[in-house]
């Protein structure tokens, strides 16, 4: 696997989740600022009774997800350090800053530590993932 099959797979990984994430805020029931900001497209959209773990959590993991690997591409492997752990603590340290940012005014939202451990754990998967593409890459680099 090619470096440049590697980086689309990183940039399939932070779009991929977003859009998902934007499909839930748009067909949830709650009204929130994405879905007010596309109202025209959220008034095409069927309304979905999502389950509550979907509806308080699916969103933060995805844009977490996200996150780690838009800054594994902006960063490249140079930067990323080893083991990505660089990558991984820039998604947490985001993650808790924004979350933070919700007890003020500057940011809409309701402030949930276990949001917190949500995007954590998000981090962690996406860490996986990137060491399995990081893995292949590699493999195919030697033969």
């Amino acid at each position: 696997m090619s470096h440049i099959k590697k980086n689309y797979l990183y940039a399939l990984n932070s779009i991929i989740p977003l859009i998902f994430g934007l499909f839930i805020y748009m067909t949830i029931k709650e009204e929130t600022l994405i879905s007010r900001s596309f109202s025209s497209l959220r008034s095409l959209m069927p309304i979905i009774e999502y389950p509550q773990i979907i509806r308080n959590f699916a969103t933060d993991f995805l844009w977490a997800y996200s996150l780690f690997f838009c800054l594994k591409l902006t960063l490249g492997d140079e930067l990323s350090g080893k083991y990505n752990v660089i990558v991984l603590l820039l998604t947490a340290i985001v993650a808790v800053i924004i979350e933070c940012l919700q007890l003020t005014d500057i940011f809409s939202g309701t402030f949930d530590l276990l949001d917190i451990v949500t995007e954590s754990a998000a981090a962690e998967c996406a860490l996986f993932v990137s060491d399995m593409i990081e893995r292949r890459t590699d493999c195919y680099e030697e033969k």
